[in-house]
């Protein structure tokens, strides 16, 4: 089910990406985004690890999560891939949250 956003969340995406943003690439539907995207992401990723990246997956049965503006990513579907500090992800289950943002788990490739 797609929750409408409501106007009195118009500017709280650009606020929460400002304040927890990060930058990634994200691939919708085969073809990559020509410029990077920010993301809140956030999860048990255990630390970042040597070689780049966040470690595995899985604490306590969480995953992995990702948000991003809903305008930034149309179309956005599972399958999709996003990579994050050198790390790609599969995108599961999007689902916008009816305050402008998508919110979807993460799955480490």
């Amino acid at each position: 089910m797609t929750i409408p956003a409501h106007p009195v969340f118009a500017e709280m995406p650009d606020a929460f990406l400002d304040a927890f943003g990060e930058t990634g690439e994200l691939t919708i539907g085969g073809i990559p985004l020509p410029q990077p995207v920010r993301a809140i992401v956030r999860g048990p990723f255990g630390g970042v690890v040597d070689g780049g990246g966040y470690g595995e997956s899985g604490v306590n049965g969480m995953s992995p999560r990702a948000s991003f503006a809903e305008a930034d990513v149309p179309g956005l579907s599972d399958g999709d891939r996003f990579t994050f500090l050198g790390v790609t992800w599969i995108i599961h289950e999007p689902l916008p949250d009816g305050r402008g943002m998508v919110r979807c788990e993460l799955e480490r490739v």
